[in-house]
């Protein structure tokens, strides 16, 4: 592989890309590189082992930290949550299970609508960010919450679920979500430079997010997203651990055999015919069989898109930390690849 060519001709259709790009092939990393900065003001640069914030990406690590506890029989996929978290949501019908939150086919209402707001910033303008520590901060944005539709009736995303997902995983494992996460999940895959960090005490090596503001200026995400992420995403972490994450999930040392082929399972067809969903995790089908499995995450100041190919155990990874820069640089990267 042209690795140097390929870095120009990204370059040149893509001068202001600021992450990681990454692709291994049966465990043997092709492609590796890092373009622009991690800390602006500074002229800090990336490289291959900046740490990354994940957006939505992290809700896999939510659902892989729920279907543990379903595998140490500590819950079940069909509980209602009412049976976990019986005062919290006073507006939600009983019939909602964790299954349903795990596939986005609750019908509870969201308490950020993707497909009715795109400004997630505006959220944070009478709720300050900073107090946004624990899951069950976020009870301010969805106790009142209604049902939008039946349960089961449909897929919508809804990042709200996988809040009310970690509210869950602390009742049942009477740990901090943060550390459950990180014990079950992280430790598990060997995942040494991942973790939820508050934004302002960040470990060495970890990329600002920068968003562009009225002006047109990039400014710091600091006042754009909570202080610290949660069940619905925020976790920061590497191209070098999204590779050991997918490695260690498909190989059993996350979750047994059994519950990894229910995650990575096929449950709804998503908003687009091409893709479908799992227990937190997109998924592409070749006929009936899984093809590919991917996570994706957009906040102001960052973007994600990490899959893992089963054909040929390929994962292709892009973190940047800018608003929607990484989408655009992964469609030039994999028709570069094309013409390898």
């Amino acid at each position: 592989m042209n690795t140097a060519r390929i870095r120009t001709e990204i370059l040149n259709a893509h001068p202001d890309f600021s992450g990681v790009i990454s692709l291994s092939e049966h465990g043997t990393v092709l492609f590796e590189e890092a373009f622009g900065l991690a800390v602006i003001n500074e002229e800090v640069p990336n490289h291959i082992h900046t740490r990354f914030p994940t957006a939505s990406g992290s809700k896999i690590f939510t659902a892989a930290a729920v279907l543990k506890l379903v595998e140490e029989g500590r819950l079940s996929l069909e509980d209602p949550v009412a049976y976990y978290l019986p005062d919290h949501f006073p507006h939600m019908d009983e019939h909602v299970t964790i299954w349903h939150l795990l596939t986005h086919t609750s019908g509870f209402m969201d308490y950020f609508d993707e497909e009715e707001n795109d400004d997630y910033t505006g959220i944070w303008n009478d709720l300050p960010m900073y107090r946004m520590k624990h899951p069950d901060d976020f009870l301010v944005l969805l106790r009142d919450r209604k049902m939008e539709f039946s349960p089961g009736e449909r897929f919508k995303y809804n990042n709200g679920a996988f809040v009310i997902l970690s509210m869950v995983i602390e009742h049942v494992s009477e740990r901090k979500f943060i550390d459950y996460v990180r014990e079950n999940v992280f430790d598990a895959a060997d995942m040494r430079d991942s973790g939820y960090f508050a934004m302002n005490d960040l470990p060495k090596d970890t990329a600002i997010g920068y968003t562009v503001n009225e002006e047109g200026k990039l400014i710091s995400n600091i006042y754009s997203i909570p202080i610290i992420g949660g069940g619905d995403g925020g976790a920061y972490t590497t191209a070098g651990d999204l590779r050991k994450f997918w490695n260690a999930l498909v190989n059993g040392k996350i979750l047994s055999a059994d519950m990894v082929k229910e995650m990575i399972s096929a449950k709804v067809s998503a908003d687009d015919e091409d893709d479908y969903y799992g227990l937190g995790v997109w998924i592409r089908k070749n006929g009936d069989e899984t093809e590919t499995i991917y996570i994706v995450g957009a906040d102001p100041g960052l973007t994600l898109i990490s899959q893992y190919s089963f054909t040929d155990e390929k994962i292709i990874t892009v973190l940047s930390n800018q608003d929607d820069e990484g989408f655009a640089v992964r469609k030039t990267f994999l028709a570069l690849l094309k013409e390898e």
